[in-house]
């Protein structure tokens, strides 16, 4: 029941999120790469074994968007190169 409930909150929290943060990542694009669809938890696997609290993974203006929990509990966004996974912003 608890992860439920802190599923649901942590949805919400990416709906709030999304909205203001594409306005501040307006100037973040990547080089056309690879296809990201079908390998979220791929890549979510590499970006926790470097680090990242992965809270999610899409495809964003051709980057690799990872919705990231911050050491202070707040959630954020990463974006990396799809396919070699080098940062390329943060929001």
């Amino acid at each position: 029941m608890f992860k439920i409930i802190a599923t649901a909150v942590a949805a919400a929290g990416l709906a709030v999120v999304a909205l203001p943060a594409q306005a501040a990542t307006g100037g973040i694009t990547c080089d056309t790469g690879a296809a990201i669809a079908g390998s979220e938890d791929v890549i979510s696997q590499e970006l926790t074994a470097m680090g990242y609290t992965v809270d999610g993974i899409e495809e964003w203006n051709n980057c690799v968007r990872a919705f990231v929990v911050k050491t202070d509990g707040s959630l954020g966004m990463v974006f990396f190169e799809p396919g070699t996974l080098k940062l390329v912003g943060e929001a």
